[in-house]
């Protein structure tokens, strides 16, 4: 039901099922729904940390009762939601090194799904965990991830391969390698099923389209950009926490392209605030750093007004834990400002970002 995207529906027979289970025996069966409602039904209901607490006290309650596999599943995934929401990429890295051992041992799937945000982790923070490792040498880059799901038909495990190349490119701002990555991961028949990374793909893959458009001028990437907010408003009708500063940013960045100069910056202002409010430090440094693009690129703006914003989005990408893409902020727009260093290191640190 769900991934005919009749969410009621489908929360309400999930909530028949988890009442059913509240008696049942055994207990693994428990594991298993508890796993499949949070994963896959309740991301849609609830906010998004939410989803990853209750995964992790389902992978708590597996490995309590011995369903080692399901435990894996459900710990990966509460991780990789904490990965994507913005939590502290230091933690997220420690807490992914810790159980890539666990992993290995009771579930090698899941073990290459974590190694997968593992890269992420690293290629944002400028460090090499050497994730591969613990293939022994039988994988020793994504590719191979690849090859191995295709060999082995886990549709899931290639579309999350390709979405990390799309992820890590965004974010190093390669927005070519990016278009190349959304489009194979547009080929694939499991990229048609709403989960997860779908959100962060289309908000991310939208903003690439308003940019692409401003560039030059193709009405097909105006009308990409137009149909990925009208999918984010669908999506957020049941949960809008989860979407509401996505869409912000959305719209900013369609009033940049038309331009229209008085909503574009009020709707980045939005954006900043509700990422802001909703603890999602990484996206509040991205409404700030394109803030500081569109206010650039607008001649009745000082430039101290986009230099503001961009030394905003280098402090909030640091205390995400992105010390790889704040330095890039940082040299791109020689942010030789009075709190940083030229290495793109704080000079004094500060939890508040105006």
């Amino acid at each position: 039901v769900i991934l005919a995207q009749n969410y009621l529906r489908g929360k309400f027979w999930a909530n028949v099922a988890l009442e059913m289970l509240k008696n049942s025996r055994p207990i693994s069966a428990t594991v298993q729904v508890n796993f499949t409602v949070n994963a896959y039904i309740m991301t849609w209901f609830v906010p998004m940390r939410e989803s990853s607490r209750k995964l992790f006290e389902t992978y708590r309650l597996g490995m309590k009762v011995g369903d080692f596999t399901m435990s894996m599943y459900a710990l990966g995934l509460s991780l990789r939601y904490a990965l994507l929401e913005g939590e502290n990429l230091s933690l997220i890295s420690r807490s992914l090194k810790e159980n890539l051992k666990k992993m290995m041992k009771y579930s090698t799937v899941c073990a290459k799904l974590a190694v997968l945000d593992l890269i992420i982790v690293d290629e944002l923070r400028g460090a090499e965990s050497e994730p591969f490792a613990i293939f022994q040498g039988q994988l020793t880059n994504d590719s191979d991830l690849i090859n191995d799901a295709i060999a082995s038909s886990n549709a899931n495990n290639v579309e999350c391969a390709h979405f990390r190349r799309f992820y890590s490119a965004f974010w190093r701002a390669d927005y070519i390698q990016a278009e190349a990555s959304s489009q194979v991961l547009l080929s694939l028949p499991s990229s048609k099923r709403p989960k997860l990374i779908s959100i962060y793909f289309y908000f991310f893959r939208g903003l690439l389209a308003f940019r692409r458009y401003r560039e030059n001028n193709s009405e097909e990437q105006l009308r990409i950009g137009i149909e990925t907010i009208c999918k984010l408003e669908f999506w957020s009708q049941y949960a809008p926490s989860n979407f509401e500063n996505k869409l912000f940013l959305l719209n900013a960045e369609q009033y940049a392209s038309l331009p229209n100069i008085y909503e574009a910056k009020t709707q980045y202002e939005a954006s900043i605030n509700s990422a802001r409010d909703n603890g999602r430090l990484h996206e509040q440094g991205l409404a700030f750093e394109l803030m500081g693009n569109f206010l650039s690129s607008v001649t009745s703006y000082e430039p101290s007004e986009a230099m503001k914003c961009w030394k905003n989005a280098y402090l909030c990408y640091l205390q995400w834990g992105a010390k790889e893409k704040a330095a890039c902020l940082f040299k791109e727009h020689n942010l030789n400002v009075f709190d940083v260093d030229s290495c793109g290191n704080p000079l004094k640190h500060s939890r508040d970002v105006s």
